[in-house]
Parts: C-alpha cells; sequence; structure tokens
C-alpha cells in the first residue's frame, strides 16, 4: 500500500483549505483558497486581500474543488482530481508550463475484459448486431470505410462519423452506443477526461500490420504537445473488438526494436492506452474482415488527434536499435462547425507527415 502523506493544501500550484471527507465514498473535498480582488477582475488574491479596499464582503470566490479519493485501486493510495474547474487560474494553462517533468504513473496500456453478464458491454449478440449495422451502411455507402495510414488499401476506417451525413450520424450513435460501458469504465478512471469521440477500424484479410506499412516505425496518436499537461489532463484511447485483432506496441520509450510487443484481442475486449504507448495495428492473417471500434477521450477537445498519426524512428547503427525520437510531427488543426460543438478532421485519409522509408 502507498504510505506517502501528501499537503493538498498546496496542490498543482493551488492553494486550498480543507473542507470535509465522506466516510461513505471514501474521500476528501478541499475548497480554492482564491478570491477575486476588489476592482480589478484578472487578480485573485486571499480573502483578506479581497477586502483591502476597506469593504466588508470579499471577491468573488473561486468555485474551483479537489476530490481526493483514499485507498485507490490496487495500489491503495490516494487519487486525486479536479471536481469543478478553478477560475482564478486557466488549469491547463498552468500545467501545461508546471508539467514537464512531471511523473505519468498511469500505465500506458491496460487490457480490459468486463464481465459482459453485467454491464452495458457487448455481448456476442450485440456483436452480430453492431457488426450487422455496419454491412448496412456500407451497402447504402460506398464512401464508408477510407484508407488508413500504413495499411494501403487493405486497413481502414470510418474518417468522418460526426459530419452532417445522417446515415453516418446514425451509425454513430450506434458505436457510441456500443462503446458506452467502456468509456464508463475510463472516466471512472480518470474523471478529467468528459469529452469523448468515437470512430471504427478495419482490417481486410490478409493486412499487413501498419508496423509494416510504416517502414518499421510505431506511432503514437496525439500530438507531442499533450505530454506537457499534467497528467490527468492528458487524452487516453481505447480499442474495443467485435472481431478479433492484433495489436502492437512498445513496453516503454527505452526499449530496444527486439521488446516489441504483441497481443490478440478478443470480441469484447477494451485496451486502454496513452499517448505514451507507441504501437501499430496489428497483421491480419486470417480469411475473415476484422473490425472493431474505438474512441479518443480527453480533457478538452482540442486534444483530438486531427487525422495524422505521429511515427517514430529507431536509433540505427546496430542490429537492435533503441527507440528515438518523432520521425514526423502530426497537423493538429481541426475544423469546428460553428454553433455546435462537432469537430470534422482536416483531411478524409490519415496520414503520417513526411516519408517513411520502405524496410519490407
Amino acid at each position: 500500500m502507498n504510505t506517502e502523506v501528501v499537503d493538498y493544501t498546496h496542490f498543482d500550484g493551488h492553494t486550498y483549505r480543507f473542507s470535509s471527507t465522506s466516510k461513505k465514498e471514501n474521500e476528501s473535498k478541499y475548497l480554492c483558497n482564491k478570491y477575486r480582488l476588489a476592482g480589478d477582475t484578472a487578480l485573485w488574491g486571499t480573502r483578506r486581500q479581497s477586502m483591502s479596499t476597506g469593504g466588508t464582503t470579499p471577491g468573488e470566490k473561486c468555485p474551483g474543488s479537489l476530490i481526493v479519493k483514499h485507498e485507490f485501486g490496487m495500489s491503495g493510495g490516494d487519487h486525486p482530481y479536479i471536481k469543478v474547474e478553478h477560475k482564478c487560474v486557466d488549469n491547463r494553462e498552468v500545467t501545461s508550463a508546471v508539467a514537464r517533468g512531471v511523473k505519468d504513473y498511469r500505465p500506458q496500456l491496460e487490457r480490459i475484459s468486463p464481465n459482459i453478464e453485467h454491464g452495458n458491454f457487448l455481448s456476442r449478440k450485440v456483436i452480430e448486431e453492431v457488426l450487422r449495422e455496419f454491412k448496412n451502411a456500407e451497402k447504402n455507402d460506398k464512401n464508408l470505410w477510407q484508407n488508413i495510414t500504413g495499411g494501403n488499401t487493405v486497413r481502414k476506417w470510418i474518417p468522418d462519423m460526426y459530419d452532417n451525413n445522417v446515415k453516418r450520424v446514425a451509425l454513430k450513435v450506434i458505436v457510441e452506443k456500443a462503446l458506452k460501458g467502456y468509456i464508463t469504465i475510463v472516466q471512472g478512471r480518470y474523471p478529467t477526461l468528459k469529452y469523448f469521440k468515437v470512430g471504427a477500424l478495419k482490417s481486410l484479410p490478409g493486412a499487413k500490420s501498419q508496423y509494416v506499412g510504416h517502414g518499421g516505425r510505431l506511432h503514437s496518436d496525439y500530438p507531442q504537445s499533450v505530454e506537457e499537461l499534467e497528467p490527468r489532463f492528458r487524452p487516453v484511447s481505447i480499442i474495443v473488438g467485435l472481431n478479433s485483432f492484433n495489436f502492437t506496441w512498445l513496453n516503454d520509450r527505452t526499449s530496444r526494436e527486439s521488446e516489441i510487443r504483441k497481443m490478440t484481442v478478443y470480441p469484447g475486449e477494451m485496451i486502454m492506452f496513452t499517448n505514451h504507448c507507441l504501437h501499430a495495428g496489428g497483421e491480419n492473417s486470417t480469411n475473415e474482415e476484422q473490425t472493431r471500434l474505438f474512441a479518443y477521450l480527453a480533457s478538452d477537445e482540442s486534444h483530438f488527434p486531427s487525422g495524422e498519426v505521429t511515427t517514430w524512428d529507431w536509433q540505427r547503427g546496430d542490429n537492435n536499435p533503441l527507440i528515438s525520437k518523432p520521425s514526423s510531427n502530426a497537423n493538429t488543426a481541426i475544423v469546428r462547425r460553428p454553433g455546435t460543438n462537432q469537430i470534422r478532421l482536416i483531411s478524409g485519409r490519415v496520414a503520417s507527415v513526411g516519408g517513411v522509408p520502405d524496410r519490407g
């Protein structure tokens, strides 16, 4: 059990005062100590400072609140998270500055086999229904599936499930419903990841892995700027199998090429991974299509990938090189639809930036 004592009255660049402890929820609540200073709406200070002009009423109180769950998870340690965002400062601006060098203790990849009998998860019957909906959608929309990076013409995805095409919006609703239980698992673990965006992937029979398609390179999904955020704000990806599929990843960023790992994910199972996880879709050596659902979960919509990935180089010079650095930077721009919270990818095809040498 983790016995480290943390002073939560001074945490993550904010000062708090203890408010209460709930034995039922096994958590403590802390409230931000900042008040808006009179006469200057841009500055915040203590309660006394907000009354320094002689008034008897303190300034506006910052609503920021910190919840600390005790004996959380297998480690048995505390799990602090912001329940109500601060007004006294933009958290994302602060954490992007202070989080350089902050250690990310989250597992970079987890495989989760939920209890299908209880909860909103994918049973065999539901999987068959969802696959049938995809088949019907394909018949009515010949351009539904598009080529994906590192897949030539045998790895596909649906790039614009969030446009105003009525048929694709209907499919999006089906995918969101299918993923609801899995997204709940992630948001229960990481409450700051309030936003999500769903999609689907498909590998045709005989498809080689994305690792081969990218010229012997793994990739990460999000722009590297998200790794400057405080860890609890960093996005997470999930993939859930409708059919069995193969997945390739690197255990950490100090590993060698010979340490690349592979797994088979079975129908109804989920893999959840952070941007620290360098990965690639595995090969499809069967005679059947392999379809899976995915979702991006983020603390801010601007963190969603723009439709491109970042591939990573190896340190060449020996037969078993270490992972090195990004070989290409993704274009992170997105197009927002005025008056809505929908976003659309810049281009229909996901593609890494820059050329990738062919390594077979």
